[in-house]
């Protein structure tokens, strides 16, 4: 075997390890990107919520009126 020969099984033997490697960063990266997502999603609709004011306690918005009682009528 030639010097060309090794240096040719090595670089393809060394393209097929980085294409592993760099197919399972993907995956990761894909999973991690819609993780982000998730947590930004989350995070704006906090402070949406916050800014509509969601999360005052003492907000009455909603809330029904208590009925008046009426004299009965003769």
């Amino acid at each position: 075997m030639d010097s060309t020969t090794i240096a040719i099984i090595v670089g393809i033997v060394a393209l097929f390890l980085f294409l592993f490697i760099a197919r399972r960063m993907f995956r990761m990266a894909i999973k991690l990107v819609l993780v982000g997502v998730i947590v930004l999603a989350l995070l704006a609709t906090g402070v949406f919520g916050w800014w509509q004011g969601w999360f005052d306690g003492s907000s009455t918005r909603g809330a029904r009126p208590t009925p008046t009682q009426r004299a009965p009528s003769r």
